[in-house]
């Protein structure tokens, strides 16, 4: 039996504009628990995505990881510093525009080959001319998994 990714992805989603401000798309994740959001066009055209953890490389002082306790405070103290002089910058300069989307049409084979490929949690789902559809995650992954084995 073949199962199709229109019949496991999700459809309710926050996104973003490429012209949202950095501080706006940041409120979004944090009100929708996501760590990635789609950037669309307004045509709900899918452009990229933000990644939080993008921005965080953006905005830490050295390579996040291990840090010394004695130099904790004042390395959170830099980073909140960085990211308010670019938070009013635009979600564009900051996005990933080289990332995978899947079509709702494609089989969901698909999703496990890419997401586990490219160490995705996420993966936005588009129409055929490329319209913002919704996403999977890896729980959507291991629910088709569960049921592909019935």
């Amino acid at each position: 039996m073949v199962l199709y990714i229109k019949d496991f992805m999700i459809r309710n989603m926050t996104s973003v504009s490429d012209c949202d401000t950095l501080e706006y798309a940041i409120e979004l994740m944090q009100k929708a628990q996501m760590n990635v959001l789609p950037v669309v066009d307004n045509e709900n055209i899918y452009l990229g995505s933000i990644y939080s953890r993008n921005l965080l490389k953006n905005i830490l002082p050295e390579e996040y990881g291990y840090l010394e306790s004695v130099r904790l405070l004042h390395n959170v103290n830099q980073a909140a510093n960085n990211l308010h002089e670019i938070r009013r910058k635009l979600v564009k300069d900051y996005m990933s525009k080289k990332v995978i989307a899947l079509k709702d049409s494609d089989e969901m084979k698909h999703v496990a080959e890419i997401m586990l490929k490219n160490k995705e949690s996420v993966l936005f789902i588009t129409n055929k001319i490329g319209r913002l559809r919704g996403y999977i995650n890896r729980g959507d992954l291991l629910y088709y998994l569960l049921k592909a084995g019935e």
